[in-house]
């Protein structure tokens, strides 16, 4: 992988108990671990300053082919477009989106209760999962839209892969447009599968799209619930 790698952002709004609402967004970025000291940076353009300034962001967890996941959390600042900087052992690096910058739709955030806008880097990501007491999984899944035709799903097991089964998702909604070509548009699907109360297991998620199967299987790990 390259030394820092966006993984996926949002932003949208949520209640702030006065009658109002406040602005937030959220980045997760994966980067190499080059060495113990770093600064993993979130470096985006304020629509209220107009100008760029530097949002930190915190260690989150390691991951197997000694990389680490490290995530900001923004509050009031409306970035409405923004890079990744890491800087390790004297050298800076730049994920910039090819040098196109990444694109948030201040205005579609700020018109949604909960998240209104996302960027995605890979081309799926399982960004929620929850088991039910009843025992449904249900895993909420981004994807780039590539082409209108797709297939969402897991594949899940509950007894370690002995054995396994499919589900598939269901389209939820998409997100507004890209302003860019560098940054294709995200589609949020969810999917659900009955694993049975209790039960323990683990699961990969898959994205069929215009001949080509992605994956994301938690950085070779899967997900466990």
């Amino acid at each position: 992988m390259n030394e820092v790698v966006l993984l996926n952002a949002e932003a949208g709004s949520s209640p702030s108990g006065t009658g109002s609402f406040n602005y937030f967004s959220n980045f997760t970025v994966v980067v190499e671990n080059l060495a113990f000291n770093k600064q993993v940076d979130i470096f985006g353009h304020d629509l209220d300053t107009g100008g760029w300034h530097p949002f930190p962001c915190g260690f989150a967890k390691s991951l197997p082919g000694n990389v680490e996941t490290w995530t900001a959390h923004v509050n009031a600042s409306r970035i409405d477009q923004f890079v990744v900087e890491y800087q390790v052992s004297g050298n800076t690096f730049w994920d910039n989106n090819f040098g196109n910058n990444y694109i948030l739709d201040t205005q579609a955030a700020e018109g949604t209760d909960g998240v209104g806008t996302a960027v995605l880097k890979p081309e799926v990501l399982a960004v929620e999962f929850a088991v039910d007491a009843a025992g449904a999984l249900s895993v909420d899944v981004l994807v780039k839209n590539i082409a209108f035709a797709k297939q969402v799903g897991i594949v899940y097991t509950i007894n370690n892969w002995q054995t396994f089964q499919n589900a598939f998702g269901v389209f939820q909604r998409g997100f507004p447009p890209a302003t860019t070509p560098a940054q294709i548009n995200a589609e949020l699907w969810k999917v659900e599968a009955f694993v049975g109360a209790g039960q323990k297991g683990q699961f990969a998620v898959f994205y069929n799209v215009s001949g080509h199967t992605s994956w994301d299987n938690n950085f070779s790990l899967n997900y466990s619930f």
